[in-house]
């Protein structure tokens, strides 16, 4: 999986306490974004290991068709978690535990959209081009700008999910006196970085409004300082306690559905925090 920091910290963690009440055993490897190859190499290991299943967020769109093969062809069950591809149908014991992000996107721009009265500039902070969830939640976004008539893109970029990229990006769009009413967010780290840049500015909070995505403790926090209007909770602790579920049934060979989804919940300031802040 991608280094544990921020949500991927939440889904790390859960892996682990959900395999000890299991009695499982869970080895951990960690690639970088877009490192497709060295995480194609980490699943070889793993396999030449004889592990009894395979967990996967993949790093990588394009190495997702190797690392099936590679488990396909060990007769390994390989569950793909919080990522994956999108295909009708994988042959083998292969199975997808994963958030709608499409939902995602929609969710936190139907918000946004309510509190700027269906019209305003729009700005989005996109995650790293490499992982499909990423490409899924801006396209939500951008579906519910289109149902707005007073609602115009007006700037977009990548900050790889990371909120010093973020901070970076927006203090840049200030400089260049883009004027912006909301900033959709595909995380919670690149909302944060957006505004810490408009705080530095001396933008006062709440003017340009931020949504984003995974409802992390940091996220949550920012929310009750208003500092964040929007936030999609992403349940960590589901993800993963299905995905082990998924994998142990597989190991028994007992039949798991293709695809087990995990729902998105929008989270406002408005609503109580307690049970997301958990």
């Amino acid at each position: 999986m991608s280094p544990p920091v921020a949500f991927m910290r939440l889904l790390r963690d859960s892996i682990a306490e959900h395999a000890a009440s299991r009695g499982l055993t869970v080895d951990f490897a960690h690639a970088a974004d877009g490192a497709g190859e060295r995480q194609i190499a980490q699943v070889r290991q793993f396999i030449a290991a004889k592990v009894d299943a395979l967990l996967v967020v993949p790093v990588d769109a394009a190495a997702g068709t190797t690392i099936t093969r590679l488990a396909q062809e060990a007769d390994i069950p390989l569950i793909y978690m919080n990522n994956g591809p999108r295909e009708d149908w994988v042959a083998g014991r292969v199975a997808l535990v994963l958030p709608n992000d499409l939902v995602a996107g929609r969710l936190q721009m139907r918000k946004l959209a309510q509190m700027l009265n269906g019209t305003g500039r729009v700005a989005i902070l996109s995650g790293h081009p490499a992982h499909a969830g990423a490409a899924l939640r801006t396209r939500g976004v951008k579906e519910v700008i289109a149902e707005f008539p007073g609602l115009r893109l007006v700037a977009e970029r990548a900050a790889d999910w990371d909120r010093a990229k973020a901070r970076i990006c927006v203090a840049d769009w200030l400089t260049r006196n883009i004027a912006i009413d909301a900033i959709a967010a595909n995380n919670d780290e690149m909302a944060l970085g957006a505004a810490e840049a408009l705080e530095a500015a001396g933008i006062p909070t709440g003017r340009i409004l931020i949504g984003g995505v995974d409802a992390t403790a940091d996220g949550i926090a920012a929310m009750q300082r208003k500092r964040l209007a929007v936030t999609i909770y992403q349940d960590a602790a589901m993800q993963a306690r299905r995905a082990i579920e998924d994998a142990l049934a597989s190991i028994w060979r007992e039949p798991v559905q293709q695809y087990d989804w995990v729902p998105f919940e929008l989270v406002t300031d408005r609503m109580s925090t307690t049970h997301f802040a958990r």
